[in-house]
C-alpha cells in the first residue's frame, strides 16, 4: 500500500515540474490573445526569414554575378505566394473555427485520402522543424562556445534544448507565451532596426564597399539555365514560409473571438515576414553579399549596418534564441493537428485527450521523442536534415489552395471569381515549387520524404480502418439491446423473492461509452448481484451528454453514476469514487469489473490508451477492492446477436 506521505510528496513534485492542474472551466483563461499567439505560433516563420536570403543566394550565385540581378524578383514571387497563402488560410480560419488548416480543408473538399496526405505532410514538417531549428541554433553558438563543436556535445545540447521546449509546452500555452515572448519581440525589433537603418543608409549614402566573405562566382549565363536557377531559388526561398499554417491549425488556442484573433495574428506575421524578407534580400543584393556556413547573410548585414556594437550583439543573440524558440511552433501546432485527426479516427485516440494543463500532452510527448530520435540518427547535422525541410509544408499549401478552389468553384458565392483565382494560384504555385524542391534536392536526401510520406499516410489509413472496424464490431445493435433487456428481466424475475439488501457484494463497471463490450460486462455483473452500478468519469462534457442520451434511449435499467472530472484525471477520480463508496457503505466485497477490448492482433494495443490496465495496476494496492477483467473479442459480437 502506498503511504499517504509518499502520495503527497509525488503530487508536490509533479506540481513543481509541470504546474498546478487546470480545471476544464479554466480553458478560456488558459488561451492566448494576439500578442501571445505571435511568439507561440509565429516563432517558426519569423525565424525562417533569417536564413531564407541565404537559401536564395546559394542558388542564384551559381550563375555568377548575374544572380544578384534576380534576387528581388525571386523575393517578390515568394511574397506574392505568401500573400496568396495568407488569403487561403484566412478563408480556412473563417470556415473552420475548430482549426485543422490544411488537413481539415483537404479532407472536406478533396476527400479522405487528400486529408491524410495533408496530415502526414504537416506532421513531417513539424517534426523536421524542431530538429532543424534546434540543431541550427546550436551550430550558430559553436563560434561563441567552442566546446559545443564535437558531435557528441552538439547532440547532447540539441536533446537538452528539445527537452526544455517540450517541458515548457507541457506547462501550458500561457506559460510558453510568457517565456518565449521577450526573445521573439526582441528579434522583431532588431530586424526592423536592421532593415530600416540599412535601407536609409543605402538611399542616403549609396553603396559602399565592405569586406565580406568571398567565393569564386562562375560566369555561366543563359536563358534556360537562368529560368531553372530562378525556379530553384524560389523553391529554396520558400523556407521563409514554413510555420505559417500553424495559426490555422491552432484557432482553438486563441481567446474569444478566436477566429478574429487568429486572423489578426496571421496578418501580422505575414507582414513581418514580407517586410523582413524583402528588406534583407534587397540589402544582400545591393551589397553583393556571398553567404557561407561561417558567415551568414544576416550576420554580414548586422556587421555592415551596426558594426561591433550593442545592437549587433542583440541581433545575433536574438537570432540564436529565436532559432531555438522556432521549435515551439510545432509543439503548439502538431498536438492540435493530431487531436483533430484523432477525432476523425485517423490517429490514436489518446491524442485527443487534454492533459492536466489543458494541452494535448500526448502529442507533445510524441513530438519530443521523435525529434530526439531524428537528432540521434542525423547526429544533429542541420545540412543532412535541411533537404527534407519545407517539402511537407509546400504539399500542404497546395492541397489547401486546391481544396478551397474546388469548394469555391462548386458554391460560386459572392466574389467567387476573385477567391478562385487566389486559391488556384496559391495551390498550383505551391505544387510546382514542391516538384522543383523534390527534383533538385532528390539526391541530397529528399528521396527519404518520398518514402516517409507514404508510410505515414499508410499508418493513418491503417489506424482509420482499425477504428472503423472496431466501431462496427462494438456498435450495440437492436438485437444485442433486446437480448440484454431479456437477460436483465430473467435474472430480476429469479430474484423476485429476495430482498436486495441481502446481497452483500457490490460490482462497479467503469463505462466510457455504451457498446457491446459494456453490455457483456453488465450482463456478467448482474448475473452475480443486483448491486451493480455503472460509473462514467466525465472528463469530456460532450462525451458525458452522448452517453446519457444513449443510456436513456437503450432503456438500460442498471443505474449510471456520473463522476465529474474537472481536471480530466480519470483514474484518480475513479479511485476517489471507490474511496467514498467504501466509506459510506458496508458491503462485504466491492468488485470492479473492467470491460476490456481484445484487438484481433496484439500490435493494435497501442491504439488504445490502456486506462483499464492502469486501473488494474492501481487496484492491486487496494486491500478491500477486488478486480476482474471481462475480455471482449470481436467474435463475441456474433454470440451476442445470436443468443
Amino acid at each position: 500500500m502506498v503511504s499517504k506521505s509518499n502520495k503527497i510528496f509525488w503530487l508536490r513534485l509533479r506540481t513543481v515540474i509541470f504546474g498546478q492542474p487546470l480545471s476544464t472551466q479554466y480553458a478560456e483563461h488558459a488561451r492566448v490573445g494576439v500578442w501571445g499567439g505571435i511568439p507561440i505560433f509565429g516563432s517558426d516563420i519569423i525565424s525562417s526569414e533569417g536564413y531564407a536570403p541565404d537559401a536564395i543566394l546559394y542558388v542564384l550565385l551559381a550563375a555568377g554575378a548575374l544572380g544578384y540581378a534576380y534576387v528581388m524578383q525571386v523575393s517578390l514571387v515568394i511574397v506574392l505566394l505568401l500573400a496568396s497563402i495568407l488569403l487561403v488560410y484566412r478563408k480556412a480560419i473563417q470556415k473552420y473555427p475548430q482549426g485543422g488548416g490544411s488537413y481539415t480543408i483537404a479532407r472536406a473538399y478533396l476527400g479522405e485520402n487528400a486529408g491524410l496526405v495533408a496530415g502526414a505532410s504537416l506532421s513531417l514538417d513539424y517534426v523536421l522543424t524542431v530538429a532543424v531549428s534546434v540543431s541550427s541554433a546550436i551550430e550558430n553558438l559553436t563560434g561563441m562556445f567552442p566546446w559545443l563543436a564535437p558531435t557528441g556535445h552538439k547532440v547532447l545540447a540539441d536533446c537538452l534544448v528539445i527537452a526544455f521546449v517540450a517541458w515548457i509546452n507541457l506547462r501550458g500555452l500561457k506559460e510558453s507565451a510568457r517565456i518565449f515572448a521577450l526573445p521573439v519581440y526582441l528579434y522583431i525589433i532588431c530586424l526592423v532596426c536592421l532593415v530600416g537603418t540599412g535601407i536609409v543608409e543605402i538611399m542616403v549614402h549609396g553603396i559602399t564597399q565592405h569586406t565580406t566573405s568571398h567565393l569564386q562566382l562562375p560566369a555561366t549565363t543563359g536563358i534556360t539555365m537562368t529560368a531553372f536557377l530562378f525556379a530553384r531559388a524560389v523553391a529554396g526561398g520558400t523556407t521563409a514560409l514554413t510555420g505559417i499554417e500553424a495559426v490555422s491549425n491552432g484557432v482553438t488556442a486563441f481567446k474569444a473571438p478566436s477566429q478574429k484573433k487568429a486572423i489578426t495574428t496571421l496578418i501580422i506575421l505575414g507582414f513581418i515576414v514580407a517586410f523582413g524578407l524583402i528588406g534583407l534580400v534587397y540589402m544582400a543584393g545591393a551589397y553583393h553579399l556571398v553567404p557561407s556556413d561561417e558567415n551568414t547573410t544576416l550576420n554580414q548585414l548586422g556587421l555592415i549596418v551596426f558594426g561591433h556594437t550593442i545592437p549587433y550583439f542583440a541581433l545575433m543573440g536574438s537570432v540564436a534564441a529565436i532559432l531555438v524558440i522556432a521549435a515551439n511552433t510545432p509543439f503548439a501546432g502538431l498536438p492540435i493537428l493530431l487531436s483533430l485527426m484523432a477525432r476523425d479516427g485517423n490517429a490514436p485516440r489518446y491524442f485527443k485527450n487534454l492533459g492536466d494543463r489543458l494541452v494535448y500532452s500526448a502529442g507533445i510527448w510524441t513530438l519530443f521523442i521523435i525529434s530526439i530520435i531524428l537528432i540521434l540518427v542525423f547526429h544533429g547535422d542541420t545540412h543532412m536534415m535541411l533537404p527534407l525541410y519545407a517539402i511537407g509544408v509546400l504539399l500542404s499549401f497546395a492541397l489547401t489552395g486546391l481544396g478551397l478552389a474546388r469548394h469555391t468553384l462548386s458554391e460560386r458565392g459572392k466574389g467567387w471569381v476573385k477567391d478562385a483565382v487566389v486559391f488556384i494560384f496559391g495551390g498550383v504555385v505551391s505544387f510546382l515549387v514542391f516538384l522543383v524542391f523534390i527534383t533538385t534536392k532528390f539526391t541530397e536526401g529528399a528521396w527519404i520524404v518520398l518514402i516517409i510520406l507514404p508510410l505515414l499516410i499508410f499508418f493513418f489509413h491503417t489506424v482509420h480502418r482499425i477504428y472503423r472496424n472496431e466501431i462496427k464490431v462494438l456498435h450495440p445493435t437492436s438485437e444485442a439491446l433486446t437480448d440484454f433487456r431479456r437477460h436483465y428481466d430473467n435474472v430480476t424475475q429469479r430474484r423476485a423473492h429476495t430482498q436486495i439488501t441481502e446481497y452483500r457484494n457490490k460490482i462497479i463497471v467503469p463505462v466510457y461509452d455504451l457498446n457491446l463490450m459494456v453490455l457483456k460486462t453488465l450482463k456478467y455483473a448482474y448475473a452475480f448481484t443486483p448491486q451493480v452500478t455503472a460509473v462514467h468519469v466525465a472528463s469530456d462534457p460532450e462525451r458525458k451528454d452522448k452517453l446519457l442520451r444513449h443510456w436513456s434511449e437503450a432503456k438500460i435499467e442498471i443505474p449510471l453514476v456520473i463522476v465529474e472530472s474537472p481536471y480530466r484525471a480519470i483514474v484518480h477520480d475513479f479511485m476517489k469514487y471507490l474511496d467514498d463508496l467504501e466509506d459510506r457503505t458496508n458491503f462485504d466485497t466491492i468488485t470492479v469489473a473492467i470491460p476490456e477490448y481484445i484487438p484481433t492482433k496484439i500490435r493494435y494495443n497501442f491504439l488504445h490508451n490502456q486506462t483499464g490496465q492502469l486501473l488494474k495496476l492501481m487496484l492491486l494496492y487496494r486491500e478491500n477492492i477486488l478486480v476482474t477483467s471481462v475480455p471482449y473479442h470481436s467474435e463475441d459480437a456474433e454470440v451476442l446477436t445470436a443468443t
